[in-house]
């Protein structure tokens, strides 16, 4: 079972977000060795979700910082 704070949870404002969302995340695995990774879309939640699931919690949170900081250089953060 993968710990939770394995999960980092994205919220894409729409698809053109979502298109940078999924270059982002090749660029990511590429950058770092190709770990081991689930993506999962929320339905359950209003608008465009996606959990991101790492086998390590340290990977999970450098994926989200760098998607954070990715959202704020573009002006969406």
């Amino acid at each position: 079972m993968v710990p939770t704070d394995a999960t980092a949870e994205i919220r894409l404002a729409d698809s053109a977000e979502a298109a940078s969302f999924s270059t982002f995340v090749q660029g990511f695995l590429s950058a770092n060795g190709f770990p081991f990774v689930i993506i999962h879309d929320a339905p359950e939640v209003a608008g465009h979700m996606r959990r991101v699931v790492f086998e390590d919690a340290r990977v999970s949170r450098k994926f989200a910082q760098e998607w954070v900081r990715l959202r704020g250089t573009l002006g969406q953060a």
